[in-house]
């Protein structure tokens, strides 16, 4: 190769090297806007949006229609077929479980003004990604209007959880220590049984819970709760003394009368 093709080459190859280190700079320097955001939960009332991601920002838990954490970049110009990752958790609280969804969800057409981003999940599955300056309830939101919910999934639908004070459990672990000790698979047998504790607990939950659900006043609420716990620790009573009658707890309670001298006819003054 001559000089003076090398030169040219050379010249050529830095023209190239330059145009490619401005496009970067360019794309590098693209205005983004991000603001809040907030997730809409559609669902019906024995479900939740416990929590959800977009482009790994956590949202939370979807609910009513609050922009409380921020959002994601977004490009300040809107382009089609412009989609952002989504990923979301939902409870069932009816059935007690859980399931995590994943989509790339099309973000809707938005001004270059930008605004918050809201993510609602709508009660057919689907979820939709709408940037706006006002909240979904205003009457010129661009996104959906879809009823939203107001729902207390605790009071109604009560969790699997664990309702026993430590002694409690202490005392059920005896008895199924002793229940099981004959079997054939020990370990196999007392878990089961736990996991029949936890589901009559369940129960008792969804049977003197939701009652509850529906008083307005914080006194009244929480004299109810008091009550259904009362009730609910007198229901795992009952089954202990059910399957080991012998308890001490569960021995008939011996009425005593206690009487005075003149009561028992001690003679009169």
């Amino acid at each position: 190769m001559t000089n003076r093709k090398f030169r040219v080459w050379l010249a050529a190859l830095g023209i190239t090297l330059l145009a490619g280190l401005a496009a970067c700079q360019s794309a590098g320097k693209e205005k983004k806007f991000g603001y809040s955001m907030g997730g809409i939960d559609h669902l019906a009332d024995n479900l939740s949006v416990t929590d959800f991601w977009v482009n790994g920002a956590a949202g939370q838990q979807a609910g009513t229609g609050n922009a409380g954490v921020s959002a994601p970049l977004l490009p300040v110009k809107w382009r089609p077929g412009m989609t952002v990752h989504v990923v979301w958790d939902v409870r069932d609280w009816q059935h007690d479980k859980g399931s995590t969804y994943v989509a790339d969800v099309p973000v809707e057409p938005y001004p270059e003004d930008g605004g918050d981003l809201w993510v609602h999940f709508l009660a057919n599955g689907t979820v939709r990604v709408v940037v706006a300056d006002h909240g979904p309830r205003a009457p010129d939101y661009p996104g959906p209007h879809d009823p939203i919910p107001m729902k207390e999934p605790w009071y109604m639908y009560p969790a699997r959880t664990e309702s026993r004070d430590w002694d409690e459990r202490l005392l059920d672990a005896r008895i199924i220590k002793q229940r099981c000790a004959s079997v054939s698979d020990p370990a196999t047998c007392v878990k089961q049984e736990n996991e029949k504790i936890l589901d009559d607990q369940r129960a008792d939950a969804r049977r003197y819970l939701p009652q509850c659900a529906s008083i307005k006043t914080s006194y009244e609420s929480q004299e109810c709760l008091r009550n259904a716990d009362q009730s609910m620790r007198a229901a795992r009573f009952a089954r202990r003394c059910q399957v080991s009658p012998g308890l001490p707890e569960c021995a008939p309670q011996k009425s005593t009368t206690t009487t005075s001298h003149r009561d028992a006819g001690a003679p009169s003054q």
